[in-house]
C-alpha cells in the first residue's frame, strides 16, 4: 500500500471534519496512561493519508521502505500513535502533532526533543511503544522511565518450551514454568515472561545486549493480581558498579490483557516503589483524530 500526500484541498477537509485531540492533563506519580490502537480498524484511505502529513520527513522514508502493505500501514499507524499520544499532554496551548521532534539516547531509545519543538512545554514525560501485527501500544508517565511490550496472546513457541526457555530465561524462571502441568500452560506463561522482561530491558533503555534476559529473573508478587517483582540479577556488564546502581533502583511491574487478545507489561522506575506503594494503570483504545475510548482504570499493588 501507497501511503500517498493528500493534496491542499484534501487536508482543509480532513480540518473540517475530524475532530482535534482532546488535552489531557499528565499522569500524576506511580500512573501510567496506556494507550493502543488496533490496526484492523482503521481502514480509511484518506484517513491514512491524513496520518501521513503528521510525520516527519525521514518518518515518512522509513514508513514507505517497509515491504508490504500492512508493514507500510502499522509503521504509520505507530508514528502517529506516539504523535497523537504526546500532543494530549500539552495543556496549555494546543499542539499540532506534527510539530514534535524526536531524537534518540545513546543505547538508540527514542525522546522527545523539547528544545527543537515549537511550541511545546517542556514537559517531565517518557514514553515508549510496542506493536504486534494486530495492535500497537503507547505507555506515557511523568519523572519516571517506562517501558512497555505487548505479545499476541496466541503467539505460538516452535521448539519445546522448557527447551527454549533454557535458552533465554535464568534457572528459576526455567523451574517456575517446569511446575505447570502442561505444555500449553507452559506457552502462556513463558509469553507473559518475555513480555514483561522485555518491558524491564526496554525501561532500562540500554538495549537487549546490554541486559540479556538470562541476567535478572522476575515473578509474579504474592497476593497481587497481575503484579510482578524483579527479585534477583546478575553482574551483567564491564561496569558493574553502574549497572548495580541502576538495577537496585524501584522497579515496578504490572501485567495486563488488551483487548482480550494480548498481554501487556509495563515497567516504571521510582524510588517511591519500594515502599510498596501502588501503581494505576488507565487503558484507552484510540483511532487517532477519530475516537477515543476508556478502557478501564486499575490499581495494582
Amino acid at each position: 500500500m501507497r501511503i500517498s500526500v493528500m493534496s491542499q484541498m484534501q487536508q482543509r477537509s480532513f480540518s473540517i471534519d475530524l475532530p482535534s485531540l482532546v488535552p489531557l492533563q499528565l499522569p500524576s506519580r506511580r500512573e501510567t496512561h496506556l494507550w493502543y490502537i488496533l490496526p484492523d480498524e482503521v481502514k480509511s484511505t484518506s484517513l491514512l493519508n491524513r496520518y501521513s502529513q503528521l510525520l516527519s520527513p525521514n518518518e515518512r522514508d522509513r514508513v514507505d521502505q517497509m515491504r508490504g502493505d500492512e508493514l507500510k500501514k502499522n509503521a504509520l499507524l505507530a508514528r502517529t500513535l506516539v504523535r497523537t499520544t504526546i500532543a494530549r499532554y500539552q495543556t496549555n496551548n494546543a499542539v499540532d502533532p506534527g510539530s514534535l521532534m524526536f531524537k534518540k539516547n545513546m543505547y538508540g531509545k527514542p525522546e522527545v526533543d523539547w528544545q527543537n519543538c515549537k511550541d511545546c512545554n517542556k514537559q517531565p514525560l517518557h514514553f515508549n511503544i510496542s506493536h504486534t501485527g494486530s495492535l500497537i501500544a503507547c505507555g506515557v508517565t511523568v519523572h519516571a522511565p517506562i517501558g512497555i511490550d505487548v505479545e499476541d496472546k496466541e503467539r505460538k513457541i516452535k521448539h519445546d518450551v522448557l527447551t527454549f526457555a533454557k535458552r533465554f530465561y535464568t534457572a528459576d524462571e526455567v523451574n517456575f514454568l517446569a511446575t505447570k502441568p502442561d505444555q500449553e500452560a507452559q506457552r502462556k506463561e513463558f509469553i507473559k515472561l518475555w513480555t514483561l522482561k522485555e518491558a524491564y530491558v526496554k525501561a532500562l533503555g540500554k538495549g537487549f545486549s546490554a541486559s540479556p534476559f538470562n541476567t535478572f529473573t522476575i515473578q509474579s508478587t504474592p497476593g497481587t493480581e497481575g503484579g510482578y517483582s524483579l527479585c534477583k540479577t546478575s553482574e551483567l556488564t564491564a561496569n558493574p558498579m553502574e549497572e548495580t546502581e541502576k538495577y537496585n533502583g524501584g522497579w515496578k511491574f504490572t501485567l495486563l490483557e488488551l483487548a482480550d487478545s494480548h498481554y501487556a507489561a509495563v515497567c516504571i522506575e521510582d524510588d517511591e516503589v519500594n515502599e510498596g506503594g501502588p501503581m494505576k494503570v488507565i487503558v484507552r483504545r484510540t483511532i487517532p483524530l477519530v475516537e477515543d475510548q476508556l478502557i478501564s482504570e486499575r490499581i495494582f499493588l
